[in-house]
């Protein structure tokens, strides 16, 4: 049955956002704002005549959408462009080829309405076989300015008021790289992580880069332990001065990160030295015998400091609460129900466990010390040519946890070889013949990297089912296989204790 007309009602009841876009680059900002907000079941109208820029401003969304190096073609010949790898999926359409209306039903829009983000070009061809779009984007060229549009957005009072706060902090940021010298610059989207934070990569006429971190503070989740969100009892970094404060700790230890050549802690703004994108995760050319010795040599120095004394202690209480992702998140995922009872001991019995690692001497722990977070430096000599970054959720801890994290990698395989000669370097390194401190080492490694790899389950699984990014899963397999080898150690007993007691079949067939 057909639907409404398109439009029907919208420009009496939506508010409507008008933006002067001087050149492509603003109108895919803009783009890239909306992106931001977009959800499963959107539909979006982009209207203009052609040559207005409607595709151009449908391939900054996806981009910003689905990652920076996201190949967008123009839909105009094959009519429905589909991106079943983003998420939620995108389909980008061309209706302008349509030779009357109802045709729109062959192509298959309509049944995506409801579980993708719909961008449609020329959606008046569909009139009347179309609902109301969420958002209406209306691009129109600027006399004697060829570059310049401007562009209205029609959409609900809350999308509007993000676009504009957004607008906001554009302005806030652009005043930010004037005064540091870097307003001439290009801009360019860098892909970003699972979190909050927004990075660009900033090239002036004369080709200096640089890299911009764009870190808004986002809201506190739910209370979950003792009053508190999840984020706090795990200290997990919320805004830019953690950042800053364990990046000027590193190069004051002599250690690769980058030189903070500006920064607003306030507002959430850092221009920053640019370490390049190469990591072991993308590219297959860096020798991997020489990443791993480096990347081990980085810890050994690292290790030979006491942990900065801001950071707070990766004790037994922040252990539990991650390892609780893992009943939370990963065994429901499983199918797998557990009682509150059996939830709660769980709970009490890392305690215990993670407090055992304080006995050591604290060192600075990065926690995320791993593949996409070393970037390979080939011009820089020694352990310098490992670059360190996502370093904000910093604790003092356990040595062996980073060790654990680069050595049992969730995004890549390490094998067993290099496994094997890196961790033998590190402790042949630290510890010579000390056989005592050897053996205390390994009882800690292990438990460093059940409890990683417990928490990083229950984390992929909610980015997929909470933050609707299900990339993650494809992991999964690797992070339970770590689990399978280091829980025979003897440390580890009460927890396959619990888990053959509670979930038995945690390891069982897991989809990637």
């Amino acid at each position: 049955m057909p639907a409404m007309g398109l439009k029907a009602g919208m420009a009496v009841t939506s508010p409507c956002f008008t933006f002067h876009a001087a050149q492509e680059a603003d109108s895919l900002r803009l783009a890239a704002w909306l992106a931001g907000q977009a959800k499963a079941g959107w539909l979006i109208f982009l209207e203009g005549d052609l040559g207005a820029g409607k595709t151009a401003f449908a391939r900054g969304f996806i981009k910003a959408k689905c990652g920076p190096k996201t190949r967008v073609p123009s839909p105009s010949f094959t009519l429905v462009q589909p991106y079943e790898t983003c998420t939620p999926a995108i389909i980008h359409s061309d209706l302008y080829r349509l030779s009357e209306a109802s045709e729109v039903e062959e192509l298959g829009l309509l049944d995506a309405l409801e579980s993708d983000i719909c961008l449609l070009e020329w959606a008046s061809r569909a009139e009347g076989f179309l609902s109301d779009p969420t958002v209406s984007v209306t691009l129109s060229l600027v006399e004697g300015a060829p570059d310049a549009r401007q562009i209205i957005i029609e959409a609900a009072p809350e999308i509007i008021a993000s676009l504009k706060a957004a607008q906001a902090r554009e302005a806030a940021l652009q005043s930010f790289l004037a005064q540091a010298g870097w307003g001439a610059g290009t801009r360019a989207p860098l892909a970003g992580d699972a979190s909050t934070r927004r990075y660009e990569r900033l090239t002036l006429p004369d080709g200096r880069q640089g890299v911009l971190m764009d870190w808004v503070k986002g809201p506190d989740g739910p209370a979950i332990y003792d009053g508190k969100p999840y984020s706090q009892v795990a200290h997990l970094a919320e805004a830019m001065p953690a950042y800053c404060a364990m990046v000027d700790w590193l190069g004051a230890h002599g250690l690769s990160s980058p030189d903070i050549w500006a920064r607003d802690e306030a507002q959430g703004f850092a221009l920053m030295e640019d370490f390049g994108d190469r990591h072991i995760a993308m590219d297959e050319t860096i020798d991997r015998a020489v990443f791993y010795r480096e990347a081990v040599s980085n810890l050994l120095h690292l290790h030979q400091s006491p942990a900065a004394e801001f950071l707070a202690p990766y004790d037994g209480k922040v252990q539990a609460v991650e390892a609780d992702l893992f009943t939370q998140w990963y065994l429901p995922y499983r199918g797998i129900e557990i009682s509150s009872a059996a939830a709660q001991s769980w709970h009490a019995l890392w305690e215990p466990l993670g407090d055992t690692l304080l006995r050591a001497p604290r060192v600075s722990v990065l926690r995320d010390y791993h593949s996409v977070n070393l970037l390979w430096r080939e011009g820089a000599q020694a352990r310098f040519r490992v670059g360190l970054i996502d370093v904000q959720d910093a604790l003092a801890g356990h040595a062996a946890y980073d060790l654990s994290s680069l050595l049992c990698d969730a995004r890549v395989d390490v094998a067993p070889e290099l496994q094997a000669a890196a961790y033998e370097h590190y402790c042949a390194t630290r510890f010579g013949a000390d056989e005592p401190a050897r053996e205390a080492f390994q009882t800690a490694y292990a438990i460093c990297a059940v409890q990683r790899n417990l928490k990083i389950a229950g984390i992929f699984v909610r980015l997929s089912e909470r933050d609707h990014k299900p990339s993650y899963l494809k992991h999964l397999p690797r992070v339970l296989g770590y689990l399978e080898s280091h829980m025979a150690h003897p440390a580890l007993a009460p927890v396959a204790h619990w888990l053959e007691a509670h979930a038995p079949d945690f390891l069982g067939s897991v989809e990637g």
